[in-house]
């Protein structure tokens, strides 16, 4: 499929050019689709016998999952599609155009075996936005409609501005179209210009009263007078696309004029060659996402920062919330273990987007702020987006190629861009796929060694983490290569292929998605069961883990025993502690709940129920999990229901791991994952035999 771009000064005669072109394609035998890209929505009418259709972003705003009659077919079968608008004064029309073009590619609205997709786009390139189809991703060549007017050539050099920005010295220009109005010395005016910028007058449409005639009954020229001058004038366009089907027609490098060649033309002059851009291919972030209820520019940086020897570039406003400036207050309210990260506060910056780089680009602060952190010693830096630079347009990847070039630091860039890409799971996994492109894919697995995923740092706990790990993997006579991420160094992630296979450090549908996120990266498969907690859980992983592992049955034997006798020996100063107590659970899920009855069991303590929240696709809500317990579940379970329960069931204490608990008028201690083995379980009990001391439970 071929797709083409049509531009030119508003007003200029595209819409009119660009369904006579579509008409003329489909009548040959072509499958074509036309999508005008105007708030006006009027590029179709004369495709479909003057009749307006119902645009794309107002099928979106409607709400109404049928396409309907957004798509269209109009004359010799044309697809027509109208991306529309918002209203006037209101919203961002190129944001509008971004937003429609990412909808249609999602819904596969235009047909795979479309031959020619002509696009229709509004006036001058004003903006990011309205530059759309300017990008690789959907056209393969621009024609320029223009006339003998100075502003109609202005505006052809904005476009061959914007075409420079995003190609350097590509080739992807088919030619100018001329649109005659009439104007004496029109045809040398225009190929002044078009000698000055090295491109061919493809042809030109004469002015014809032809073009009235065919508009006022809905049709084109080239359906109303098929043998005209005017429709003959068109078809030197069609052979042209034609052309590019076949590989055979030429294509030119835009080569704008600066503003003193641009003076010639005005004044009539012979115009010299310029150039204003030397700006390398731009490519976008694509992936329109729901309304966000999490950030992924925050969940990117969390992970970039986790290379505890990278720096980390954000580029968006200093009001974003994702970010904040001089200083890392701010970015713990969202990420509390990000303070436990080495050196977080002097390895994480932010460009400080301000109102002027919305409208104008922020790719200058961009440059000067990584040139800043590479002169200052940066080896590795990750360019993490916000949303404002996938809004404007920001050629973030050509910067960070440019400035990496020419400094020798490694720049990755992150394209989280928000308002594109999704949330904070979306965030992690581009911010996975950018630091997988450190690792080493050649590194061959070493034997008995692991990589742990999804080890993050806690306050005060990252030693005993460590030796209760060790505990469970060495005891097994394993290694453990890589704590993905926490506290590596880039080398580190280099060599993260030395782990033949990846443990999840817990069970939560986050960590199972990141491990089942660097397999797909990196090839390294994910063993299904978490690292254990509580007797029951660790026994049946050391064996069912290390017999994965060929690990001897005498050695799977002893490790199993060391941890029994631990719990016997921890189960006697806890024994019957809290006999004749009773509790009642509130817990998001009861996956990760078998530790919590074993300690019960061994306090003497009743679990009169367990309560689960509303369910939803993170809650992890397993009821397999407590069958056999003896003790009732019940399900979307919300705070008035908790207080009724409490009320009828009288419990002596609440535990829970939602924070909602701390609006309970009874007792309650918060219960999080503990640390992997037994010791952890026991660490909650003489919580929870302090609680009730106090408490006089």
């Amino acid at each position: 499929m071929k797709q083409i771009a049509i531009y030119g000064k508003g007003g200029i005669g595209k819409s009119t050019i660009s369904a006579n072109i579509s008409y003329q394609l489909a009548g040959s035998g072509l499958k074509v689709a036309q999508i005008g890209c105007d708030p006006k929505h009027d590029s179709t009418r004369l495709l479909l016998g003057g009749k307006a259709q119902t645009t794309v972003l107002d099928h979106m705003g409607s709400g109404i999952k049928d396409l309907g009659d957004t798509v269209s077919v109009g004359s010799n079968g044309v697809i027509c599609i109208e991306t529309g608008g918002p209203e006037p004064g209101v919203g961002c029309a190129g944001r509008g155009i971004l937003t429609a073009f990412n909808f249609m590619e999602a819904n596969d609205v235009v047909p795979d075996d479309t031959d020619v997709m002509v696009y229709d786009v509004l006036g001058d390139v004003v903006c990011g936005g309205f530059a759309v189809p300017l990008r690789r991703k959907y056209a393969d060549a621009v024609f320029i409609v223009t006339s003998g007017e100075f502003m109609s050539l202005y505006a052809a050099n904005n476009v061959l501005k914007g075409i420079r920005n995003f190609d350097g010295d590509g080739r992807r220009v088919a030619g100018l179209i001329l649109n005659r109005r009439g104007n004496e010395g029109e045809i040398e005016y225009v190929q002044n210009f078009a000698d000055a910028v090295g491109l061919p007058v493809v042809t030109v449409i004469p002015r014809s009263g032809d073009f009235a005639e065919a508009e006022s009954k809905g049709i084109t020229v080239s359906e109303m007078a098929p043998d005209s001058e005017a429709a003959a004038a068109v078809s030197k366009i069609t052979r042209i696309v034609k052309g590019l089907l076949s590989g055979k027609a030429e294509l030119y490098p835009a080569r704008p004029l600066d503003d003193d060649g641009l003076d010639l033309v005005a004044k009539g002059k012979k115009a010299v060659r310029g150039s204003v851009s030397r700006a390398r291919p731009r490519k976008l972030a694509t992936g329109e996402g729901e309304a966000l209820r999490s950030c992924g520019a925050v969940m990117s940086v969390y992970c970039c920062a986790g290379i505890e020897d990278a720096d980390v570039v954000v580029h968006g406003p200093r009001s974003c919330h994702c970010y904040f400036s001089g200083g890392y207050d701010s970015f713990i309210i969202f990420n509390d273990r990000v303070p436990y990260m080495k050196g977080v506060d002097r390895r994480i910056f932010c460009t400080d987007l301000t109102d002027r780089s919305a409208i104008f680009g922020g790719a200058k602060e961009l440059e000067k702020l990584l040139r800043e952190r590479a002169e200052a010693g940066a080896k590795l830096i990750f360019a993490v987006t916000a949303c404002v630079p996938g809004i404007i347009g920001d050629d973030v990847e050509g910067v960070c190629a440019r400035v990496s070039s020419e400094t020798g630091a490694e720049i990755i860039p992150v394209l989280t861009d928000g308002i594109m890409n999704g949330g904070a799971t979306q965030g992690r996994d581009i911010a996975y796929a950018a630091i997988c492109r450190l690792v080493d894919m050649s590194v061959r697995p070493e034997e008995n060694t692991v990589n742990l995923i999804g080890y993050a740092e806690e306050p005060d706990r990252g030693f005993r983490k460590a030796d209760e790990c060790m505990k469970l993997i060495g005891g097994l006579g394993l290694n453990i290569n890589c704590r993905f991420l926490h506290e590596n160094t880039a080398d580190e992630v280099r060599m993260l292929k030395k782990g033949g296979i990846n443990l999840m450090y817990r069970s939560s549908l986050a960590c199972r998605k990141e491990a089942g996120c660097l397999e797909k990266l990196t090839g390294i498969p994910f063993y299904p069961d978490a690292m254990p907690v509580g007797i029951r859980q660790t026994e049946e992983w050391i064996e069912g883990f290390g017999s994965f592992m060929k690990v001897p049955e005498e050695r799977r034997k002893a490790l199993s025993a060391e941890f029994r006798k631990e719990f016997d020996e921890l189960s006697g100063k806890y024994r019957d502690a809290l006999a004749g107590s009773t509790c009642l659970i509130y817990v998001v899920t009861t996956s990760e709940i078998g530790w919590l009855m074993e300690i019960l069991g061994v306090l003497g303590m009743k679990a009169v129920g367990i309560c689960c929240p509303t369910e939803n696709r993170w809650s992890m809500v397993d009821r397999r999990s407590v069958e056999g317990l003896g003790v009732p579940v019940e399900y979307d379970v919300d705070f008035d229901r908790l207080r009724e329960k409490i009320s009828s069931e009288k419990p002596d204490c609440l535990i829970g791991s939602s924070i909602m608990i701390s609006r309970a008028e009874i007792p309650h201690i918060y219960i999080s994952r503990p640390l992997p083995g037994v010791a952890g379980g026991f660490e909650f009990a003489k919580r929870l035999v302090r609680m009730a001391q106090v408490s006089r439970l």
